[in-house]
């Protein structure tokens, strides 16, 4: 990781630890375009448009039994086993592809994809600098995720271990049908939390809107009250 990348991520986990609403002006740093992030983003706008085609049934692919079809195309077109630090890089560049069709759709998928290829452990995700919020991010994860800055909805879907932190806001359905690991949103949280997990933990720091009608298993707590314990609600 450069020296300029690395001193930036530092200042970004400070702004993470403040006030969501406080504006605090940050410099975004260069990222140096090289080999494995041309690989990275060529994947990356390959699988935008696979999306889109195959949303309109122009697109003739099989989708192997128990493969999400959205999944399996962000899977096809994302390299395996990108360095962590290349990932990072990759979520400071998705400002470039914000006003492109299915960005909201296709991107957390594909990240998730990404991580979930690497043999790496820890990431780190940038979204500090978007103006418009990514589904998704950590469908099916086992790994550790910090996010910078607000994600959209369904944040750690299908979550199978590991750890994913969000240093912003999230939208609707955290932690939806996730099985194990935990989330943590130092942000606001919208509807739906919790909706169809079965087991793991969420914590939410901030307000959030509701919690699921529906919730199987595992515990939920706000601001560091138990509020959901397996399953059973509290309040």
């Amino acid at each position: 990781m450069t020296d300029n990348l690395e001193t930036t991520l530092k200042a970004l986990d400070l702004f993470g630890k403040l006030d969501p609403e406080k504006k605090v002006e940050i410099i975004k740093p260069k990222v140096k375009r090289n080999e494995t992030l041309d690989l990275i983003v060529n994947g990356y706008e390959k699988g935008l448009e696979n999306y889109g085609l195959y949303e309109k049934g122009k697109l003739k692919i099989k989708i192997p039994g128990g493969e999400y079809w959205k999944y399996y195309i962000a899977k096809i077109s994302a390299s395996l086993e990108i360095p962590s630090e290349r990932i990072t890089e990759f979520s400071l560049l998705l400002e470039e592809h914000e006003n492109k069709n299915y960005f909201e759709y296709f991107t957390g998928w594909y990240l998730s994809a990404l991580i979930n290829g690497s043999r790496d452990k820890d990431f780190k995700i940038i979204t500090n600098y978007l103006s418009k919020t990514i589904d998704y991010i950590g469908y099916k994860n086992t790994k550790n995720i910090d996010v910078n800055g607000n994600v959209g909805g369904l944040i750690g879907d299908g979550m199978k271990g590991g750890k994913i932190t969000v240093n912003g806001n999230a939208g609707d359905w955290v932690g939806d049908c996730m099985e194990d690991g935990e989330i943590t949103i130092n942000g606001n949280a919208r509807d739906g939390v919790g909706g169809y997990m079965e087991g793991g933990k969420i914590h939410l720091n901030g307000d959030y809107k509701s919690l699921s009608d529906y919730i199987p298993g595992g515990n939920i707590y706000h601001r560091g009250k138990l509020i959901v314990k397996n399953g059973r609600r509290l309040i």
